[in-house]
């Protein structure tokens, strides 16, 4: 997730004299990184990007506390100001209650719920410092409320939201508000006008009345939301359980930068510093009193935790040993409890670090603030591990690498396909694996063949070129009612036209180059190439073929296509890549031509075959020429141990000849 911050913003809440140049190197050497630095209106920009495990540092206050943990490693002091999490909240409520709130929530979907009313709330444009901030980090302002709540959320990380009290209100200066899981087909249309239909599990909120004012974790809903004529606000800010908010905009496809963060998992122990700062902009900038005692539900508060490494292994996995003081040094800004007796080190974990968990994520903490560019590159003192490559992914490359040089595309597909894909192809959709939560209708089923993806690269592309050679080497799904689906790499090559011939001679390469026989057709059963229903079996490896005609026309394909479709798995199983080396020969080869008119459809590589292993003298047999019903073949002869003469090819002729017309009744042609 990358946010951008302005340099002014992030040093309100940090002091330095480090420049935005050195910022910029030094946080992304040891924290998060700061991929770009523009400007605008002359301010310096930082472009961060944070890992997903970091949520507390996405927020201005979150780098300012990497920054005052790095920049002093370099030799820039610098510190840590307004700590949210180290400023005593005063008491917050009205001493006169003049609005209530009823509110049912769950300790498991929302661990912490807080809100308050504000009255007399002038909704007006914000001030000219607000809507700079807002917009220099790609916000929108939109009016004074609303930018207080994504100014909490950009400077502390904690999203918020603000209500229409009179919206919701189910009497008079009184609102109910339930939180609670949603129900299967519940509706609601949220603030950007979008109507959704919940798939049930969601975290809402309703009012008293049942309607859904909000989709708790992604976005508010139309019916509550702030309008130029609001007068009173209910302020809220709370945390939910990551797991729901990610399958609910997984499930409806809509994300939004509080979604975001929510469901990474945002702080508890943040939600009350943030809301006393949104109660002071909320009076400041709205003019806005508070009508309601603090609402702040929260049953089940953080208990801090330890965790613990021993010096052996942080000095082993480090390879340098630190000094006890530069430990607690490093430690401390970050917010972690440090105690280093003897050989082993302790840290007390803050609520914003629960990424921290085991030894080794104390030992990537002193790393990487250490600096792993400041640690002395040592050769090891053993033999590195000895690791054994996939045979099936170096078949894998090698054959990529083949087709590649040979002129055709590779292209990536989707593992999954669409429902009407599986229709046209009158697979059985209760034997494929359906996904629970796809993103779209065109991603729907996990593949079990690769051949609906190839086509419709194909159909995609046809209207930029009508010659395609392409290629996908990938997974397909098979169907196992007990286990995980099993993953097959299948090949598919497919040539736009009719391209049969070539698409058998690609698959005599590939078999030749696993060490496998090419299976010959039988020859009393001649192929008809053209015909779009005629198929090639290659064993139990795979097939040639036409695209049927009828699937053409469903996938709305105006070309004939030609498919090679191989099993690299069971070619891997069964490959034979030692190769038997053959010398040069030292005595030049004889050469003759061979004309044989042969019956109507007769398949000539089962001729080549035979004629090829008639006699060991023969030692290569190529079609030279096709003429109607006349093949004229192209004989190699060659003897290792000396030159042949007419006297000892005369006599393999004729075993060449006779082969030909008992097996092939073939006729030689004289010429």
């Amino acid at each position: 997730m990358n946010i951008l911050i302005p340099d002014s913003w992030l040093r309100e809440f940090l002091i330095t004299k480090a420049n935005p140049k050195q910022i910029k190197e030094y946080l992304s050497l040891c924290g998060p990184s700061v991929e770009r630095i523009h400007k605008e209106s002359g301010e310096p920009i930082y472009d961060i990007e944070i890992t997903t495990n970091r949520p507390d540092a996405m927020s201005v206050v979150g780098v300012a506390r990497e920054a005052a943990a790095i920049l002093p490693r370099f030799g820039i002091p610098a510190k840590l100001l307004h700590d949210p999490y180290a400023q005593s909240v005063r008491p917050l409520g009205a001493k006169i209650i003049n609005k209530t709130l009823t509110i049912k929530t769950d300790p498991i979907l929302n661990p912490r719920w807080t809100s308050m009313v504000f009255e007399n709330v002038t909704i007006k444009p914000s001030p000219d410092w607000l809507k700079k901030k807002l917009e220099a980090t790609g916000m929108r302002s939109i009016n004074n409320i609303i930018d207080i709540t994504n100014y909490l959320m950009r400077a502390y990380g904690q999203p918020a939201h603000a209500f229409d009290f009179d919206a919701i209100s189910d009497k008079a200066n009184h609102a109910t508000m339930i939180l609670r899981a949603s129900k299967k087909g519940e509706r609601l249309i949220t603030l950007d006008g979008k109507s959704h239909t919940l798939p049930g599990e969601d975290i809402v909120i309703q009012d008293e009345k049942g309607r859904l004012i909000d989709l708790c974790g992604v976005m508010g809903a139309q019916n509550s939301a702030i309008k130029s004529t609001t007068k009173t606000v209910i302020l809220f800010l709370q945390t939910y359980d990551p797991t729901h908010i990610r399958k609910t905009m997984m499930h409806l496809s809509h994300r939004t930068e509080a979604g975001g963060l929510f469901e990474k998992g945002t702080d508890p122990e943040l939600v009350l510093p943030a809301f006393a700062k949104g109660t002071e902009l909320m009076t400041e900038l709205a003019g806005g009193q508070v009508a309601s005692k603090l609402y702040d539900i929260y049953p089940k508060p953080y208990k801090p935790y330890s965790v613990s490494v021993s010096r052996s292994k942080s000095d082993a996995y480090i390879g340098k040993h630190l000094a006890d003081k530069e430990i607690i040094d490093i430690l401390k800004p970050l917010g972690f409890q440090t105690n280093v007796i003897k050989d082993n080190i302790t840290v007390t974990v803050p609520s914003f670090r629960r990424d921290v968990t085991i030894d080794v994520d104390i030992i990537e903490e002193l790393a990487r603030i250490y600096g792993y560019h400041a640690i002395t590159p040592t050769l090891p003192d053993s033999a590195p591990p000895v690791t054994m490559p996939d045979p099936q992914l170096n078949w894998e490359e090698e054959i990529k690498v083949r087709l590649r040089d040979w002129g055709y595309t590779e292209t990536y597909t989707y593992s999954m396909i669409s429902e009407e894909l599986m229709d046209i192809f009158g697979l059985d959709k209760t034997k494929a694996y359906k996904i629970a939560n796809p993103l779209s209708n065109e991603w729907v089923y996990m593949r079990p063949t690769l051949q609906p993806s190839v086509f419709q690269v194909i159909k995609e592309n046809l209207n930029t070129t009508q010659k395609h050679k392409l290629f996908e080497l990938s997974m397909i799904y098979e169907w196992s009612p007990e286990t995980l689906p099993k993953e097959t790499p299948i090949l598919v090559v497919a040539w736009s036209g009719n391209h049969f011939l070539e698409a058998k001679g690609l698959a005599e390469s590939l078999y030749a180059h696993f060490g496998i026989p090419f299976p010959n057709p039988d020859p009393k059963q001649p192929l008809e190439w053209k015909n779009p229903n005629a198929r090639l079996s290659l064993g139990t490896y795979g097939s040639i073929g036409l695209l049927r005609d009828d699937l053409q026309h469903a996938l709305g394909i105006a070309v004939p296509i030609t498919i090679l479709d191989l099993n690299i798995a069971k070619m891997v199983a069964h490959a034979h890549p030692q190769q038997i080396y053959i010398p040069i020969p030292k005595y030049p080869a004889s050469y003759e031509d061979l004309a044989f008119v042969l019956p109507p459809q007769t398949s000539v590589g089962p001729i080549l075959t035979a004629l090829k292993s008639a006699h060991p003298l023969v030692s290569d047999v190529e079609l030279l020429d096709s003429y109607e019903n006349t093949r004229t073949f192209h004989i190699t002869y060659q003897d290792p141990t000396k030159n042949l003469t007419q006297t000892d090819i005369q006599p393999i002729r004729s075993i060449l000849i006779e082969l030909a017309a008992e097996r092939f009744n073939a006729t030689l042609k004289n010429i």
